[in-house]
């Protein structure tokens, strides 16, 4: 129970900070997985330490476990990061560092993570440095 709590507080402190509603997130979710032990979620939540926390020792607990069940963390890890309705590239790093932890192909991320490639942001970069499109003919200048 308390790496995976420590799995879910490391991406909600992903960004920096810690979000208020991503720790109710961390907490509503490990009190539906662990159930009548809301006395040591809360001392996990708690005590988690960010500056200490490393995220790839504590996913060592879960590698060898099916690839579903570790493709589920990644599913949790998620749900924490859009639990403030904000997604922040930060998070999406930690979802990778994490899916690469546990040993998963780069498949397991297919709908968990923003893709932006350099080619899209150079595309919409050359559209916009171009100015406004032109008037229609006849139209008539402000």
């Amino acid at each position: 129970m308390f790496p995976l709590c420590e799995l879910l507080m490391g991406i909600a402190y992903a960004d920096g900070e810690l979000d208020e509603q991503e720790k109710t997130e961390v907490r509503s979710l490990m009190i539906e997985l662990a159930g009548e032990a809301r006395v040591e979620v809360e001392a996990c939540i708690q005590s988690f330490e960010p500056e200490k926390f490393d995220m790839v020792a504590t996913a060592a607990a879960f590698k060898k476990d099916p690839d579903e069940d570790r493709r589920k963390l990644l599913v949790l890890a998620c749900t924490v990061a859009e639990a403030n309705d904000e997604r922040h590239f930060a998070e999406d790093d930690y979802i990778r560092a994490l899916a690469e932890a546990l040993d998963l192909p780069p498949s397991a991320l297919e709908g968990l993570v923003i893709d932006v490639s350099i080619e899209d942001l150079q595309e919409s970069f050359d559209v916009v440095s171009k100015g406004p499109p032109p008037l229609p003919p006849g139209a008539r200048k402000s």
